[in-house]
C-alpha cells in the first residue's frame, strides 16, 4: 500500500468502504495497481482497486496478476491503455457490477454490454 499516497489510499479505501472490491466478501488487505508500476501504471485512485490478499499471490491480488483473468476482470490492464476507460468487474453489496472508476475515489457503473465492448476493443477480452 506505501505505492500510493495516502491522500489516493483514503479515496480508495473510502470507495471500497474496506471491503474487498474483488470478492465483496472478505476485508481489502492490499491496494493493486491496474496497470502496473512497471507498465508506467499511475498510483491514482482510478488505476486502483482495493483487493483481498498479500504479494500479488493471493486472494483477489492474486487473481489480478494470473494473466488474461486478470484482464478479463479489468482488474490487470496492459501498457499503452488510459485505466479510467477500462471497466473493472467489482462486487458491491454482493452484486457484481462493471464499473469505471475515477481519480477522485467515484466509480460510475456501466452495463455488462458496454464493458465487454471496451475490453474487446482493447484485446483483453475476445468476441463473442
Amino acid at each position: 500500500m506505501s505505492d500510493f499516497p495516502a491522500a489516493v489510499r483514503r479515496l480508495v479505501r473510502n470507495r471500497s468502504r474496506g471491503i474487498c472490491e474483488g470478492c465483496g466478501l472478505a476485508p481489502a488487505a492490499d491496494m493493486h495497481h491496474c496497470q502496473y508500476r512497471s507498465r508506467l501504471g499511475p498510483s491514482t485512485a482510478g488505476n486502483a482497486l482495493h483487493l483481498c490478499g498479500w504479494g500479488n499471490t493471493s486472494g483477489c491480488h492474486g487473481v489480478a496478476h494470473d494473466g488474461m483473468k486478470g484482464e478479463e476482470l479489468g482488474w490487470s490492464i496492459r501498457s499503452g491503455h488510459e485505466p479510467l476507460f477500462v471497466p473493472k468487474l467489482i462486487v458491491v453489496d454482493f452484486v457484481e457490477r462493471w464499473a469505471l472508476f475515477d481519480d477522485l475515489g467515484g466509480r460510475k457503473t456501466i452495463t455488462a454490454a458496454e464493458a465487454v465492448a471496451r475490453l474487446v476493443h482493447i484485446g483483453a477480452r475476445k468476441a463473442a
